[in-house]
């Protein structure tokens, strides 16, 4: 629970992020590690899907990839890779493509990094968590904020101990503050389709 309550705030949380240079520095990661590409977000199951991965020659591989649907379209990704490098070479990898959009009050954490793209409408959360055998990788679409409280309602009646001692009110309280999404972002559940030549 604690992890999607970080993944909602950092999804949910609006202004501009800085560009960290500190991370930009290891070209070796970017040529090094297969990312998930975002452009499968919002393709259906039915859909000729782009490549799965970016960068064919890179030798870090995920271990495993996997995809979320809901409605008929993609709207995540978790993504799992072995501990071959470090968090930080992962992080470096990523931010070779989206260092511009990486949350400064991420930039530094040791354990987590938060990438939010708001022209593509989607977000990335990148966590160590250090008890587990992989880094993971959480490539996740924008949803409407009153979405996630109709959810969260729907979760705490039909299991409500999943919410023993967490404020879901404050949480709601917050949703409800937070300005709606943008048209071209998804909304209403609905994912939309990242621009056809997104890579």
């Amino acid at each position: 629970m604690t992890l999607l309550f970080a993944l909602m705030v950092a999804l949910l949380t609006v202004g501009c992020s800085e560009q960290n240079q500190v991370h930009l520095s290891d070209p070796t990661a970017k040529a090094s590690v297969q990312l998930f590409n975002e452009a499968v977000l919002g393709s259906s199951p039915t859909d000729a899907i782009p490549m799965l991965l970016t960068n064919e020659s890179a030798s870090w591989l995920p271990k495993q990839i996997i995809l979320d649907y809901k409605d008929g379209a993609c709207y995540g990704a978790m993504v799992n890779y072995e501990r071959r490098h470090s968090f930080e070479f992962l992080r470096a990898a990523i931010n070779a493509r989206f260092a511009k959009h990486e949350r400064p009050t991420f930039a530094n954490d040791p354990t987590m990094g938060i990438w939010r793209m708001d022209e593509k409408g989607f977000s990335i959360q990148l966590s160590d968590g250090e008890d587990e055998d992989s880094f993971l990788a959480i490539y996740i679409l924008f949803v409407d904020p009153e979405t996630i409280v109709t959810r969260l309602k729907e979760m705490n009646e039909t299991d409500p101990e999943l919410f023993d001692d967490f404020p879901l009110e404050d949480l709601i309280d917050g949703l409800h503050s937070i300005d709606p999404l943008e048209p071209e972002a998804p909304n209403s559940g609905q994912p939309s389709r990242p621009p056809e030549n997104a890579s």
